[in-house]
């Protein structure tokens, strides 16, 4: 049901002055019909026709069904029309809803309601429901990708799966499921990343000249490498670096770490190669004569002398190097290696 709201409530003349006994009649909007209102919600009670206002020209409340819209027409005992009547139409209020779901306005396509209240949920809706389509906020399954290769994938976070196709990452396969997450810059540039479960590495690639680029990993703490790997140097590999891996690294390099001077018995014009896979320290003492040199070669053929008749000679020798004292009276020979 409605309740009629005609304005004023209180029957006044052009003076300003209240209209004791003041009589309202109905219509039906645009006739000269004369329409029933009530006195109760239910509209159960009909009002007197007309309906006279109280001793302070206060009219009770005034009910409708709502059918259509209402004339009002006020005027003094005497029938003189008040001024600003009559009312067409008069302005109505539905008395089973309060708030902001009692104002109504016209709907639109995108928000076809007829009241505030229900606009707003619309509103609210229209704004999560996109949200939504791409993932973002849904407490149940995300949106499956169908190609992960689209070029056209709205920023937003999906799900692979056994029917997505497309180019995935070295050793992730369709069925293995997982999420991907894909933020677009524009039309022409995105980041992807993908997600495995098992081992929960993220894989990236961007987007750019109408394709996707090559996939590649984010490093995590399981991409380590034993010692003897960072010790060894070779590896091309790329792995997360640990204290004890750096350590390791470096002490492969660095001459005095983890090794110890040791008695050699070494001869003189004997050549000797480095094959500990790190620098090592030598140190002579001899006695020398016009002829005697020590010296150091690359390839064990060409050589490079670094002292000539001394008495004590300490000198590095690098990995796979060769080193020799060619001729004298060798007194020590010691290497730190």
């Amino acid at each position: 049901m409605a309740i009629l709201s005609f304005n004023p409530n209180r029957a006044i003349d052009l003076s300003g002055f209240t209209v004791p006994g003041a009589l309202a009649t109905f219509y039906d909007s645009g006739t000269s019909q004369e329409r029933i209102v009530y006195s109760d919600p239910d509209c159960t009670l009909p009002h007197p026709s007309p309906l006279a206002a109280d001793g302070a020209g206060v009219f009770p409340a005034v009910y409708d069904t709502g059918n259509g819209d209402v004339k009002v027409e006020v005027r003094t005992p005497d029938g003189v029309m008040l001024a600003g009547y009559p009312m067409d139409p008069a302005v109505i209020v539905d008395s089973d809803q309060i708030g902001a779901a009692a104002i109504q306005f016209d709907p639109t396509d995108d928000i076809p309601e007829t009241n505030v209240q229900e606009a707003i949920e619309r509103v609210q809706a229209n704004m999560i429901q996109p949200l939504l389509d791409y993932g973002l906020g849904v407490t149940g399954n995300a949106p499956l990708l169908a190609d992960i290769d689209g070029t056209g994938i709205a920023s937003g976070i999906y799900r692979f799966g056994t029917d997505t196709a497309g180019t995935f990452p070295p050793g992730i396969t369709a069925g293995l499921g997982g999420i991907v997450r894909v933020w677009r810059e524009n039309s022409g540039s995105a980041i992807m990343v993908l997600v495995d479960p098992p081992g929960r590495r993220h894989w990236v690639r961007s987007f750019g000249s109408g394709s996707w680029n090559v996939w590649a990993y984010m490093m995590q703490s399981t991409d380590t490498a034993e010692n003897a790997i960072w010790a060894a140097g070779s590896s091309t590999t790329p792995y997360t670096a640990t204290p004890a891996g750096v350590r390791a690294g470096v002490a492969a390099l660095a001459i005095g770490m983890g090794q110890t001077w040791t008695a050699m018995g070494r001869n003189v014009g004997q050549s000797y190669q480095n094959t500990t896979g790190r620098p090592i320290m030598v140190s002579i003492d001899y006695e020398g004569g016009n002829d005697d040199r020590v010296q150091v070669s690359a390839n064990g053929s060409s050589w490079v002398t670094l002292s000539w008749r001394d008495s004590v000679v300490n000198f590095v020798v690098p990995p796979g190097h060769y080193y020799r004292l060619t001729s004298g009276q060798l007194a020590y020979w010691v290497e730190l290696r």
